[in-house]
């Protein structure tokens, strides 16, 4: 086999390429600390490097999103507390103003204050992130979420949208509460039912927030003070003279109840006279109750009216002497056929409690602080106290709890103080406002607490991702970086076979024909 000189130098210098190009390739991973360098160094683990570069950014991106999620929660956290210690210390005002002590101008000092506390308060629902967006708006961002006017009328412009920011490929964490979750819809009264007082309620009672040990329902409650009257029965006609048709007829209020002929079958009992009052209440504005051998009668809204009781003859004939005796003792003749009786209260001593289709569940002596407590059907355990002195025609209400911003639970404590309202009025709207402002303070807790176990969920989800980037970057590394020690052996090797091959080189290069020619 011949092999020309030419042959014999392409081949050397193609092998010097070849490990010259392995220096350089171990001297870049030695330069880098990366044993692969490109896909084709090794195309199994470049692919898995790829996979496993994905995973380490998106890691690091949720790290970075918890960052952010925590500081936008902290600050929701604190901008609650600072809530909490607005309604807190207006619930102090209202204490104060409920001393009787107090003058006029001692309340409107009060109202001054309680003035500025509702525009801090506005303040605080409207607070903006350090990214310029507003708290408590839901998805609307950049729309003020509250506007408030100067009693306490709010309108809402946010929406009831909550953000969501990933923390990690299977978690999503809340970013914001919407403002109308946390400052409108608040349960009234103890979170069950809610106690009113009548508008037109002329006594001193006060009646306080109350407790059930029950779903209260959805029907209400109404709670009056019957007038004692000496109705009797039974109804008695005379029929004196000539035969005639002798009729009786009673109106409450200028409704005829009950009418009645001679011939008929009057009612015999005040149960049975209770049902006709009753069968009209809606008309005449009254109810009926009887206890023992007595009946009550009471307005069905606040009223201190007397009750305008009519009984009337019909059907006597003139000269005779025909008569009936009335349910209420009216001795009514063919001379005198009409009797009106004026029913007038004063203290109340009796109370009792109805439900919306008129029925009595419960009724008793009246005593100041005395605690009134009824059942009716699924509805049990309802207590509530009245103290001071209601009067016959006061009502109170007890009626299922509905919800109110807690910018109108503090703009009806400024306007009863505003008007100058005093005794039972101020204490009903103090006693309203307490229980109103306690469900607020315990909406914003309800709220806080639930910041703080997102905060802690970030705590919890952040140790999390950093174990996973560090199994994620073990495994990058035992992949993508070079053992120093095993390199540098092998450059040291490859230096060495190169230096060789130039030495080789050289002499082969040097090998002549006409050398030995010349010789």
């Amino acid at each position: 086999m011949r092999i020309s000189t030419t042959q014999i130098q392409r081949s050397a210098m193609s092998s010097l390429l070849d490990q010259q190009a392995q220096i350089v390739r171990v001297q870049q991973q030695l330069s880098n600390g990366k044993r692969i360098q490109t896909p084709a160094d090794d195309p199994a683990g470049a692919a898995s490097l790829l996979g496993l570069r994905q995973s380490i950014q998106m890691t690091e991106q949720y790290q970075r999103n918890i960052d952010t999620v925590r500081t936008q929660l902290a600050q929701e956290e604190s901008t609650l507390g600072s809530v909490t210690n607005v309604l807190d210390r207006i619930r102090e005002l209202a204490l104060a103003a409920a001393n009787a002590a107090l003058s006029a101008s001692d309340r409107n000092a009060i109202a001054v204050e309680v003035t500025q506390r509702l525009k801090d308060l506005e303040g605080l629902a409207n607070t903006m992130t350090p990214g310029g967006e507003y708290l408590f708006a839901g998805y609307q961002g950049l729309t003020r979420p509250f506007a408030v006017d100067g009693v306490g009328s709010a309108i809402y412009n946010g929406d009831s949208g909550q953000r969501l920011v990933q923390v990690s490929a299977e978690r999503r964490v809340a970013v914001s509460d919407a403002g109308v979750n946390v400052f409108m819809a608040v349960p009234r009264g103890n979170g069950r039912f809610a106690a009113v007082a009548g508008a037109g309620n002329l006594g001193s009672g006060v009646i306080d927030t109350g407790s059930v040990s029950s779903a209260f329902g959805t029907g209400s409650y109404h709670i009056s003070f019957p007038i004692a009257t000496a109705a009797a029965v039974p109804l008695s006609f005379n029929d004196a003279g000539n035969s005639d048709d002798l009729g009786y007829s009673l109106s409450i209020n200028g409704v005829e109840v009950y009418q009645i002929n001679a011939s008929g079958t009057p009612a015999t009992t005040l149960d049975e006279l209770a049902t006709a009052i009753n069968a009209n209440s809606s008309a005449t504005g009254v109810r009926a109750l009887i206890d023992g051998d007595t009946l009550y009668l009471s307005n069905t809204s606040s009223s201190q009216a007397p009750i305008s009781i009519v009984e009337s003859l019909s059907g006597a004939s003139d000269g005779d002497a025909d008569s009936v005796t009335g349910f209420f003792g009216s001795v009514l003749t063919g001379n005198a056929d009409t009797a009106s009786i004026a029913i007038t209260g004063g203290a109340a001593t009796r109370y009792v409690v109805e439900n919306d289709a008129g029925a009595a569940v419960a009724w008793g002596d009246l005593s100041s602080g005395g605690r009134i407590s009824f059942s009716d059907g699924a509805v049990s355990g309802v207590q509530v106290n009245i103290t001071g002195q209601p009067l016959n025609g006061d009502v109170f209400t007890l009626e299922p709890a509905s919800t109110q911003d807690m910018f109108a639970t503090v703009g009806d404590l400024l306007v009863a103080l505003q008007s100058g309202a005093i005794g039972a009025e101020l204490g009903n709207t103090i006693n309203s406002f307490l229980a109103n402002v306690d469900q607020a303070m315990e909406r914003v807790r309800t709220v806080r607490a639930d910041v703080g176990g997102r905060l802690n969920a970030l705590d919890t989800q952040q140790d999390i991702n950093a174990d996973a980037l560090l199994r994620l970057s073990t495994a990058r590394s035992t992949l993508e970086d070079i053992d120093y020690a095993s390199a540098i052996s092998l450059f040291t090797q490859q230096m060495t076979a190169l230096d060789a091959a130039y030495k080789a080189f050289s002499q082969i290069q040097s090998i002549n024909l006409f050398n030995y020619v010349r010789a």
